[in-house]
Formats: structure tokens, sequence, C-alpha cells
């Protein structure tokens, strides 16, 4: 991830590839900032359903769980070994359907803290 005064480094893994609703994905990923600004680390689930139908093609794509780290200040990292996200409610796919594909991704990353803004008189 580029922000313009240093970078953030994410290097995440998984132990493997299929999921049942209820499991636990358990993530070992490593974040590093050295930017000036504090990041926190998170990762999610999106789903992203995909509907094709008279040459049309509609993507509808949802956040269904994440989970978030502590905050990591300029010049420090964080390691996360084996934290863990719950596969919660999914909505069923149809294998080789033509018209309907669900898809479902695992996305770390980090976020920035929005500040407050306070008004003055």
């Amino acid at each position: 991830m580029f922000i313009p005064d240093g970078h953030v480094s994410v290097s995440a893994r998984i132990d493997r590839k299929g999921f049942c609703e209820g499991d636990d994905i358990c993530i070992n990923a490593d974040f590093e900032n050295t930017c000036s600004r504090i990041v926190v680390p998170k990762a999610a689930i999106i789903s992203k359903h995909t509907y094709l139908a008279n040459g049309q093609t509609k993507v509808f794509s949802q956040k269904l769980s994440c989970v978030r780290g502590n905050h990591i200040v300029s010049g420090m990292s964080e390691s996360w070994r084996g934290k863990t996200l719950r596969v919660k409610k999914i909505k069923p796919s149809i294998l080789g359907c033509n018209i309907l594909r669900v898809e479902y991704f695992l996305s770390p990353g980090v976020e920035r803290p929005l500040r407050k803004l306070s008004a003055r008189s």
C-alpha cells in the first residue's frame, strides 16, 4: 500500500483454500508500517455475486465479516499467528450455473483511522 510519506507492507497467508460456514480461518500475516501515519491491520471476507442475463452483467460485493488488529505506529510492525476470522452465514452457490457466479475472497490490508476534526468558533 502506498502512502505519500512512506509505505505499509502486508504479507498474509492461510493454511488451506476451502472453508464451510462456521469454520475459523487462521490467518498468518505480517504488517510493517514505515510511513508517518498510524495504521490498523485488518482482514475481511468479501462475497462477490455476479448475475448474467440478457447480455448484461451486474456485480454485487459485500463484506461478510472482518477482524482488526491493534494500531501500528510509524516504524513498528505487527504479526498475526493464527488470528481467527469466523466464516458466518453464507449464501449457497450453484456450481456450473451460467447466469449466477458466487465467489468469496479473504482480503487482508490496513486502514488509516479517521482523525477527529474539531470545529473552531
